[in-house]
């Protein structure tokens, strides 16, 4: 017999997401790795990747470093306080539809993507992804910077935040690095890891897109909220 919508329990899908989480725990158990390298934030990261994605491995491929999710999540709380906007930059509409905007009113997003505002960069060895995301970062000096598709982002936002820093002292407190695919994202992540300039939270390897990389975000509100 069909509940009438009304009838069902608004709890359902927290239901679901907890016990996801708790099945996930089952499989993390005996994880060195996940026991011993991550911190209680860090860790929470981890859990919402792997739920977004049906993958335990990430639990071995991903990192932080500086202590990125710490100083996020006190960013995030800061913001909640003085009732400010969360300025954030995405590489793509899919990376920004995946971050939630079910945060209660308690934070105030501001996200920011130009793929697709028909940028097309005059120099033939640049991206439309590297060129859009130059644009929204210069414009907007974004507090977190989050890639999940094009390696190319990754790397000009890395670039691209070096010469503001030099010129503005400009720096993002975070920038979430997880493209996907078989042409430069596994070395623009390593990039990413190696540069002690920046707080980073990504992950190795060819595997990444937009689920994970706006999960990691989504992990961080959560543990702010």
């Amino acid at each position: 017999m069909n509940v009438p919508v009304s009838q069902k329990s608004p709890n359902k899908g927290h239901e679901i997401y907890e016990e996801s989480l708790h099945i996930i725990e089952s499989l993390l158990k005996g994880n060195c790795r996940f026991s011993a390298n991550y911190s209680e934030a860090e860790k929470a990261v981890v859990r919402r990747v792997i739920h977004a994605t049906s993958d335990i491995n990430y639990a071995e491929t991903v990192f932080f470093t500086n202590n990125s999710a710490e100083k996020s999540i006190s960013l995030i709380n800061e913001k909640i306080s003085k009732r400010e906007p969360l300025k954030i930059v995405c590489d793509s509409e899919m990376t920004k539809a995946g971050i939630s905007r079910n945060t209660n009113g308690n934070i105030i997003l501001d996200i920011d993507c130009r793929i697709g505002f028909g940028y097309k960069p005059a120099d033939a060895e640049t991206t439309v992804s590297a060129f859009s995301i130059r644009a929204a970062i210069s414009e907007s000096l974004p507090d977190i910077i989050i890639v999940g598709n094009a390696p190319t982002a990754l790397e000009e936002s890395m670039k691209l935040c070096r010469r503001l820093y030099e010129s503005i002292n400009y720096k993002p407190i975070l920038i979430i690095g997880m493209p996907v695919g078989f042409v430069g994202a596994a070395e623009s992540k390593m990039r990413l890891y190696n540069d002690e300039f920046f707080n980073a939270i990504g992950n190795f390897g060819n595997f990444g897109g937009s689920a994970p990389a706006a999960s990691a975000m989504n992990a961080l509100l959560r543990e702010s909220l």
